[in-house]
Parts: C-alpha cells; sequence; structure tokens
C-alpha cells in the first residue's frame, strides 16, 4: 500500500516537473521571438544595413554570451532574426506547443528546422 503512495507522490512530482519545463520552454521561445524582433528593428534603423547588421551582430553576441552565456553565437541570433519573420506573435500563442517543444536542441537541428 505504501509503494502505491510513494508512486502517486512521485507522479505528481513528476508532472510538475515537466510542467515547469515546458513553461520554460515557452518562455524561452517567446524570448527569441523577442530578440529576433529588436535584431530587426535595430538594423532597420541602421544606414548601410548589411555592414552595420554585421557588426550589430557580432557585438550582441559577444555582450550576450558574455553576460548571459552560450547559445547567442551569430549563427544563433541570425536564425532568431528569422524566427521573427517567419512567425507572428499570435501564430507562437495559438501554435500547440509540442511543435516548438520537440524544435531541435543542437545548432544544426535548429538550423534544419528553420530552413
Amino acid at each position: 500500500m505504501q509503494n502505491n503512495f510513494f508512486e502517486k507522490v512521485g507522479r505528481i512530482l513528476e508532472q510538475a516537473r515537466s510542467n515547469a519545463k515546458t513553461a520554460v520552454n515557452l518562455s524561452m521561445v517567446y524570448a527569441y521571438y523577442e530578440i529576433g524582433k529588436n535584431i530587426i528593428e535595430e538594423e532597420q534603423n541602421g544606414n548601410e544595413r548589411a555592414d552595420y547588421g554585421k557588426y550589430i551582430l557580432k557585438g550582441l553576441s559577444e555582450y550576450l554570451t558574455e553576460n548571459h552565456g552560450k547559445g547567442f553565437s551569430v549563427e544563433n541570433l541570425k536564425l532568431m532574426r528569422r524566427f521573427y519573420n517567419v512567425y507572428s506573435k499570435d501564430m507562437i500563442g495559438e501554435t500547440e506547443f509540442t511543435q516548438f517543444k520537440n524544435l531541435p536542441a543542437t545548432d544544426n537541428g535548429r538550423k534544419f528546422f528553420l530552413s
């Protein structure tokens, strides 16, 4: 009888942890979308867009990596910019979260997904 009780409580914890991961993942999807939006808005304010875009991505990559850790390479920032271009914010909110939850975790996987 105790084993059933222990397992029941264990399942509650497992579900809560799963829900927390889902919430964090969705929050990061929105953050990447907003980063992409801000990159585009900043680039469009630049005079020589191509040169300025390269400069701004490199500088932002260095800043974010230094202050927030790995995952903000120039290539990843380009993917975030593309993510913003491909999806509207409403589409993100209406999309089944499982589609975002299953986004590849590796750089190469994300590149393939967004290509």
